[in-house]
């Protein structure tokens, strides 16, 4: 399942954030086994603010603003946009001739994840369940990463999306049942 959410972010904007991210904000994925290339990430929202926490949390009452995210104004509007229960939040770069191997993420029933791409090209393949799913910079998504999904970057640019974790809400399911 994939929904496109009702948001429509500025790219400009959110690559200006984006200039703001140094190198040494981005940590190496800490799965080696599920990609190939390069695959980082930079935490937003982390356990206690940490901006070395980049694994995905669950628990929204201690997850924080990390040191990046008060950096990047725009991105703090993408978040306060999105009417969820946010938990963790991420930039997650995929460098030009990478691949993020097909895998399922395990979440509860009530678990979500958004992502709002930030950098993209056309030679980003994203697959869900068999399905590609061509998403521009500045959309709004929800698909379920229980699902089998993959991405391979054939193009000569990173990808980059703000992957947020969140949970399910009334607001989340009239989203869900107005997209069938």
């Amino acid at each position: 399942m994939k929904a496109r959410l009702p948001f429509e972010f500025c790219a400009e904007r959110l690559a200006a954030d984006l200039a703001s991210v140094r190198e040494e904000d981005w940590i190496a994925h800490y799965n080696p086994d599920d990609h190939e290339g390069k695959w980082s990430l930079a935490a937003l929202r982390s356990p206690a603010g940490m901006q070395t926490n980049i694994w995905s949390c669950a628990i929204p009452d201690i997850c924080q603003p990390t040191p990046l995210l008060e950096r990047c104004e725009y991105f703090q509007h993408v978040l306060n946009r999105i009417p969820v229960t946010m938990s963790s939040a991420r930039l997650m770069r995929l460098d030009a001739g990478a691949t993020i191997k097909k895998h399922c993420d395990s979440f509860g029933d009530e678990e979500i994840r958004i992502h709002v791409p930030v950098t993209t090209n056309p030679q980003v393949e994203f697959t869900l369940a068999g399905e590609r799913v061509e998403m521009e910079a500045g959309s709004c998504w929800f698909m379920d990463f229980r699902l089998p999904h993959s991405v391979v970057n054939h193009g000569s640019d990173s990808r980059i999306h703000l992957v947020i974790d969140a949970y399910r809400n009334e607001w989340f399911r009239d989203q869900l049942s107005s997209a069938t």
